[in-house]
């Protein structure tokens, strides 16, 4: 990072919030451009050194003391002397822990530039900073304390204070070296070891998250509430959404889908679909990309863009009412797609052209 290059101030950077544009500034002469006049201006902000944000020597220490307890006193004798960098590198090689140790800095990286970002009141996303390419919330998007309750609450459906759940949380949790590791396995363990359904036309009929992970086997839905479950016994948010798809891949009769978004703190709202792969179906956890399990292909159908706190009172109707995988097949829930006037239509389809055909509403 060019800031970070040598001591604090040799190297500046500072960020124009008007357009966006990065000025670069060296000690050493060969600058690129001559900073602006008024660089001191309110417009402009110095981008932080890593000591600045404790990601020098501290976070090096804040490893050692989390990961690898027993060799800690010896990094802290390293960073007491010259070349530490490269001997604490050399010392995480023989361990096995170099690559953990990547990770885990550019994590930290991340997480403090957002901070730095919302307290500097700067919107970006997907931008560079000191050099570096890397994801940035917008503030926009970033939960706050009430929002992210909605997406962490306990509740008879999703009943992540289950001792089941808490106990399939903690066994997953103790393999698991980052939050963002976490996330990936357990998307992984609903997705494969919990069959669906329909695919293995398995019985009883489950709904909520514990009976999911009791009996191994739920539709879509009953999947998604497990998925919920555990992410959210971790504390990491996690919402319910839905996709208006053919059943049959061809037209009518149409149904919900269920799967989840969850929340990363270096991206914002992430969808992941657990149903279950199969052949033709290749759901995957590849943040920032979005990699589902279907795709929207016919006209009827749609990705409906609400993040739900809760599952949608429709779907658990029919997983409670019915009693075997045959019954719920036949009696899946689905959306009805609304009547418009004629205006409202031909605005919407202005925006979304991809996704309505005339033919398919009633004008009024």
């Amino acid at each position: 990072m060019f800031v970070s290059m040598g001591k604090p101030y040799e190297h500046m950077a500072y960020l124009s919030k008007d357009s966006g544009k990065i000025y670069y500034h060296s000690e050493y002469g060969d600058n690129p451009e001559e900073l602006p006049d008024d660089i001191d201006d309110a417009i402009y902000v110095a981008i932080p050194h890593k000591r600045e944000l404790g990601l020098g020597k501290n976070l090096a220490l804040e490893f050692a003391y989390k990961f690898i307890k027993q060799k800690a006193e010896l990094v802290g004798s390293i960073f007491r002397k010259k070349g530490a960098y490269s001997k604490f590198k050399n010392l995480l090689e023989q361990l096995g822990e170099l690559d953990h140790w990547y990770q885990y800095e550019e994590e930290t990286q991340r997480k403090y530039l957002i901070e730095w970002c919302e307290e500097n009141e700067i919107l970006m996303s997907y931008d560079q900073i000191n050099g570096a390419t890397i994801n940035l919330v917008e503030p926009s998007k970033i939960l706050n304390e009430n929002e992210r309750q909605k997406y962490l609450k306990n509740t008879d459906i999703i009943d992540w204070k289950s001792p089941l759940i808490v106990e399939c949380s903690m066994d997953i949790m103790s393999t698991c070296r980052s939050e963002i590791d976490y996330i990936k396995k357990v998307f992984e363990y609903v997705r494969d070891e919990i069959k669906h359904s329909w695919d293995y036309k398995l019985n009883p009929v489950t709904c909520n998250a514990s009976e999911v992970l009791k009996h191994k086997t739920g539709y879509c839905y009953a999947k998604s509430h497990l998925l919920a479950a555990l992410l959210r016994a971790q504390k990491i948010p996690a919402g319910f959404c839905y996709q208006r798809l053919s059943l049959k891949g061809r037209g009518s009769p149409y149904s919900l889908h269920g799967l989840n978004a969850v929340y990363l703190e270096n991206y914002g709202w992430y969808r992941i679909d657990a149903r279950g792969n199969k052949e033709g179906v290749n759901a995957q956890f590849t943040p920032p990309e979005e990699c589902l399990a279907v795709s929207i292909t016919d006209k009827s159908e749609i990705d409906l863009p609400e993040i739900w706190g809760d599952p949608l009172p429709s779907v658990i109707e029919v997983l409670q009412r019915h009693k075997t995988v045959d019954e719920v097949y036949n009696n899946l829930p689905d959306i009805q797609l609304i009547q418009l006037k004629k205006s409202v239509l031909n605005d919407i389809k202005d925006k979304f052209p991809a996704y309505l055909d005339a033919d398919e509403f009633e004008l009024k």
